[in-house]
């Protein structure tokens, strides 16, 4: 009796601690994510008009979305603007920052030499930088020899209290390291 009572005992503190850990894991978030590029709301048209002008020239491939290229005034980095299928002109819903390779030197330059977000995340920034403007709730997180790459994901993002007003179901942020730096990241909201 009393080893049968012990059993059930350690299965019901088994179940409610399980489902404590999933409510925990549930409650999990990316803390305060990026909407701002250098000057730039996401699916905002006029703050882009301002920073990049009007009418910028996309390009279309098929491996990536439509989207429109510049480089910093000192030509060490890209900044690429993705505009969703179906988005009204100028106005962008993803924008990525690399270090930029010789071919980014023909692209149109902006009056900017350093592209930062809103969170203040630039090039050059380290892992613990980055994680903790936005906490230990990654997605994913690789590594590769001198290569780290993170990952954060917001699902529900239409229903999310800081990102509802964006219309989008799925907000993500990569982060990619090489030798402890970072040398890209890109964020914002998934095609759906």
């Amino acid at each position: 009796m009393f080893l049968r009572l012990r059993v059930g005992m350690i299965a019901l503190l088994a179940l409610v601690a399980a489902d404590l850990s999933g409510q925990a894991h549930a409650k999990c978030r990316m803390r305060s994510p990026d909407t701002v590029i250098s000057g730039i709301t996401l699916t905002d048209s006029e703050s882009a008009v301002s920073v990049v002008g009007a009418d910028a020239e996309l390009i279309e491939n098929d491996h990536d979305l439509p989207h429109a290229r510049f480089v910093s005034t000192n030509g060490a980095e890209e900044l690429v603007l993705f505009a969703p299928y179906g988005a009204n002109q100028d106005e962008y819903a993803e924008a990525e920052v690399r270090v930029a390779g010789t071919e980014a030197l023909t692209l149109r330059d902006l009056p900017i030499e350093s592209f930062a977000t809103g969170r203040g995340v630039a090039l050059g920034m380290t892992i613990k930088q980055v994680e903790a403007l936005f906490g230990p709730c990654v997605k994913s997180r690789q590594r590769n020899g001198n290569e780290v790459f993170i990952e954060y994901e917001i699902k529900d993002a239409d229903r999310d209290p800081e990102l509802s007003r964006f219309s989008f179901p799925l907000y993500y942020a990569e982060y990619e390291f090489l030798r402890g730096k970072l040398v890209r990241f890109r964020f914002g909201f998934a095609y759906p």
